[in-house]
């Protein structure tokens, strides 16, 4: 994946709330289409992230196929946000996340460090990011 330097211009009402270390990234992700904020123009960017939100993120960054009206293998499904099932069934069945105990996913929880971290290491280790 290639990103631009600068990036995006980043509009976020509050932007100015994004640290001046991560501001490039932002942009960048921005740009890439990673990230868009939340409906009321916000990015939240000290806010936590949900397992949601972030399987997401990575569906973007890693552009899978989506299929619509998909439903997930998990066992709490009826609790994972529409706008989010098609991503996390497509990063699923690449084998890029597997859930937590039970068949769960459990999508409004906080991510973890960890799980970011084998995620990511689950990408490059499948070599599904494009070099």
């Amino acid at each position: 994946m290639q990103l631009e330097e600068q990036g995006a211009t980043v509009t976020f009402i509050d932007n100015d709330q994004i640290g001046k270390w991560a501001k490039q990234a932002v942009a960048q992700a921005v740009q890439a289409e990673m990230i868009n904020g939340y409906g009321d123009g916000s990015f939240c960017p000290n806010a936590q992230i949900t397992r949601a939100e972030m399987e997401v993120m990575i569906a973007r960054a890693l552009k899978p196929s989506l299929k619509a009206n998909s439903v997930s293998v998990f066992a709490d499904d009826e609790s994972i946000p529409k706008w989010a099932k098609s991503a996390i069934e497509a990063i699923r069945e690449i084998g890029i996340i597997s859930g937590r105990g039970g068949n769960r996913f459990v999508p409004n929880d906080t991510a973890t460090r960890a799980e970011a971290a084998a995620m990511l290491l689950r990408m490059l280790n499948d070599k599904v990011i494009a070099q």
